[in-house]
């Protein structure tokens, strides 16, 4: 079972249920429990126990230093995690990942605060037969960042891909098939739209790793999405959605039930968009968002979907972002045209 979502088959689909990491940091699923998960991350007191049948280096954080680790073999390969000095602070500590050759060759390795062999490691996870090895990196922030780093273990062993988010992730066989899903909840708008880390919005985003490059395969997995904004309608009744709308029209938008429908509504048009359908996002949001701010956050919304997560994974560049890519780059080119000469720097 992976740290994050576990996948659960009904008739046909899957339901995506969220499972927390020793991180807890990232609990903004669980509205006002967060407050309590943070402070336990902050003083070990569960750490020990989430991560029991876990190969995870993590800071003690009340107390110097580093603990855990453990180590794997896959095809000859060891895969290890485990506290060091650190060498630019005396008396404090790190968390090291490696992956060592049978030749006793270090193939790959990272330090960081915290260090994690992902369960799905020794699996095939791009498809071209050959085993890899998932290593999950924590920079130790309140709220941020997880990297993955997937190494290949076959012929040319080495660094295939990774990719850092907000967020953790999880790899699973959605369809049965043998080909391997990544599915992580897109923490590109964490802190966008005016909402607090709590209340944040962090869509679904499925993809799969074919050789080196990653497919955007989302849209295969509507039902999902579908699920979930029929959740999030139950509760956005007619009468909560006026009140939104008007709180928003005359500034008294700071209220948690003000803040819970902001997130929902919003959740409901990510879905849409992630799950292959922007037109009824736009169409939705044209219902349920006040009048005088639908222009600034539907661009909002398409410059985190197309220059967010989804840019740094390489699936940007499809209909409906081809256009919006190349305006935001022509925007950057502008700015930075700009900066040069306002600096007096040439090229």
């Amino acid at each position: 079972m992976n740290n994050l979502l576990r996948a659960q088959r009904k008739k046909g689909n899957f339901e995506l249920i969220r499972w927390r990491s020793s991180v807890a940091s990232q609990a903004h699923v669980f509205g006002a429990t967060r407050g309590f998960l943070v402070l336990a991350t902050l003083i070990g007191l569960f750490v020990p126990c989430a991560l029991a049948d876990r190969m995870y280096c993590y800071q003690k954080v009340i107390e110097p230093g580093a603990d855990g680790g453990g180590r794997i073999h896959v095809s000859g390969f060891t895969i290890e995690v485990k506290p060091i000095p650190d060498p630019n602070v005396s008396g404090n500590t790190l968390c090291q990942a490696s992956v060592t050759g049978p030749e006793g060759k270090i193939v790959y390795s990272f330090d960081d605060w915290g260090a994690e062999i992902d369960r799905i490691s020794g699996k095939d996870i791009n498809g071209d037969g050959e085993p890899d090895v998932v290593l999950v990196s924590y920079s130790g922030g309140a709220h941020c960042c997880w990297t993955y780093h997937i190494i290949s273990l076959g012929k040319k062993p080495g660094l295939i891909r990774e990719f850092e988010n907000r967020d953790t992730a999880s790899f699973e066989d959605l369809k049965g098939n043998g080909q391997l899903e990544i599915v992580i909840r897109d923490g590109t708008f964490d802190f966008g739209f005016g909402l607090d880390h709590a209340s944040s919005v962090f869509p679904v985003l499925i993809v799969q790793l074919q050789g080196s490059e990653f497919l955007d395969v989302s849209s295969d997995f509507w039902p999902t999405y579908e699920k979930e904004i029929q959740q999030a309608r139950e509760n956005l009744t007619d009468g909560r959605i006026q009140e939104f709308l008007h709180s928003e029209a005359t500034g008294n938008v700071y209220e948690l039930e003000h803040e819970r429908t902001k997130s929902s509504i919003l959740l409901v048009f990510l879905d849409y968009l992630y799950g292959g359908k922007q037109d009824e996002a736009k169409k939705l949001l044209n219902k349920w968002w006040p009048l005088n701010s639908q222009e600034q956050t539907w661009s909002e919304i398409m410059t985190g979907y197309c220059s967010g997560l989804r840019a740094q994974l390489g699936i940007a560049t499809d209909v409906p972002c081809t256009g919006k890519i190349a305006a935001l780059h022509r925007l950057s080119t502008r700015h930075e045209t700009s900066l040069a000469t306002n600096l007096h720097i040439t090229h």
